[in-house]
C-alpha cells in the first residue's frame, strides 16, 4: 500500500480578502504532485455563523454557506498543478484555515464536484460512483444546504446509524465497497451531497466504525490507538442531543489547543504520533467520536521533499 496522505504541523493559509473566491498558493509547504490539501476550518466568532467555501482552483463551483458560530471541522479540496485552491470566507478576523497536510497520487480530486445529492428521506440509500470512481476504495463529500437538516454517510454493508442534525457545511471521508457504492441519509432534499474527489490507495475504512468516545470531560486524553503504521485517523464526531458542545482533536503531545463546537456532525482528519495516538477533549460525554478509516505511511522510506519554507505562513492571493 502506496504512501498518499501526508500531515504536516499546522500552518495558517486563510485569505487576506473576505466576500470573494480567493486563490490560496500553498507550493511552499507542500511538494510538486500534490493533488489536494487537508484543512482545519475554525469560526472563532462567539456570534455568527459566516460565509465559507473550498473549491479547486478553476473550478465554477460555487458553494459558500454558512460555517456556524464557535465550530471547526476539517475538510479536504484540490489543488492544480501549481499547488492552488480557492477558499471563500465571510470573515478575514473570524475564520480560520490551517493547511495540516496534503495528499499525493492516489487520492483524486476533481475540478467541478460531481452532484450525488439524493432524492429519498429518511432512509439509508445507496450512493453509485463507479463511473465518476473507479477503482475506488473510498469517496470524498461535500455536504452542503442553507438550513440544519439530518445527514449521515456510511460504508455499503454497514449497520451503523449516525445521522445527526448537521447545519450547512460538511467534509466526509467515507469507504465504499468493490462497486464504489457507499450509503447516505438524508431528512430533507434541501440538503446535497457533492462528490468533490476519491481515494485508490494509502487508506483502510472500516465497515463499520469503531467507537473511541471519551469518558470523561474537559481535558485533553488519549483516544484508544490507531491500528501499526496508521498516520492519521478519519473520525466521525457526532453530537447526539444537538447540544451544540465543545471538542477538540489533535496529535498526542501536541500542545494545539483548537477547542470550538460541533454542530452537530463533522469528520476530522488528524495525526497520530508514532505510536498512534490521536488525543480528544469534549465539553460533554454527548460528543461521540468515530474512526471510520484511517491511513497509513509508508512501510519504508521518506515522504516526498518539502520545499523551502515550509512552515512559512501563506497567505491567499485575490482572484
Amino acid at each position: 500500500m502506496a504512501q498518499t496522505f501526508y500531515p504536516i504541523t499546522p500552518v495558517e493559509v486563510t485569505p487576506t480578502t473576505a466576500g470573494s473566491w480567493q486563490a490560496v498558493d500553498v507550493s511552499g509547504s507542500v511538494p510538486s504532485g500534490a493533488t489536494g490539501v487537508i484543512l482545519h476550518c475554525v469560526n472563532t466568532s462567539l456570534t455568527y455563523a459566516l460565509a465559507f467555501g473550498l473549491r479547486k482552483n478553476g473550478s465554477t463551483d460555487n458553494r459558500h454557506s454558512d460555517l456556524s458560530a464557535s465550530a471547526h471541522q476539517w475538510a479536504v479540496i484540490g489543488v492544480d498543478a501549481n499547488r492552488v485552491f480557492e477558499a471563500y470566507i465571510g470573515s478575514t478576523t473570524d475564520i480560520d484555515i490551517y493547511l495540516v497536510g496534503y495528499t499525493m497520487s492516489g487520492v483524486t480530486f476533481f475540478t467541478n464536484a460531481y452532484d450525488k445529492s439524493l432524492s429519498a428521506t429518511g432512509a439509508w440509500t445507496d450512493i453509485t460512483c463507479n463511473t465518476e470512481a473507479p477503482s475506488a476504495i473510498g469517496l470524498i463529500f461535500e455536504g452542503y444546504a442553507t438550513n440544519g437538516y439530518n445527514v449521515g454517510f456510511r460504508k455499503n454493508g454497514s449497520s451503523d446509524n449516525r445521522t445527526q442534525v448537521n447545519y450547512r457545511r460538511l467534509w466526509a471521508m467515507i469507504g465504499c465497497d468493490a462497486s464504489q457504492v457507499c450509503e447516505g441519509y438524508i431528512s430533507n432534499t434541501a440538503y446535497d451531497f457533492f462528490l468533490v474527489g476519491y481515494i485508490t490507495d494509502g487508506a483502510t475504512f472500516n465497515t463499520n466504525a469503531t467507537d473511541v468516545s471519551l469518558s470523561s470531560t474537559g481535558s485533553w486524553l488519549d483516544l484508544a490507538a490507531l491500528p501499526a503504521n496508521a498516520n492519521m485517523g478519519f473520525i466521525e464526531v457526532n453530537d447526539a442531543t444537538s447540544g451544540g458542545y465543545y471538542y477538540g482533536l489533535r496529535k498526542n503531545g501536541s500542545s494545539e489547543n483548537i477547542y470550538e463546537r460541533v454542530v452537530y456532525n463533522y469528520w476530522g482528519i488528524v495525526e497520530c504520533d508514532t505510536s498512534y495516538i490521536i488525543e480528544g477533549k469534549i465539553q460533554n460525554t454527548a460528543v461521540d467520536f468515530f474512526v471510520v478509516g484511517y491511513s497509513t505511511a509508508e512501510a519504508a522510506g521518506g515522504t516526498p521533499g518539502l520545499p523551502v519554507g515550509a512552515m512559512a505562513k501563506m497567505m491567499g492571493v485575490g482572484v
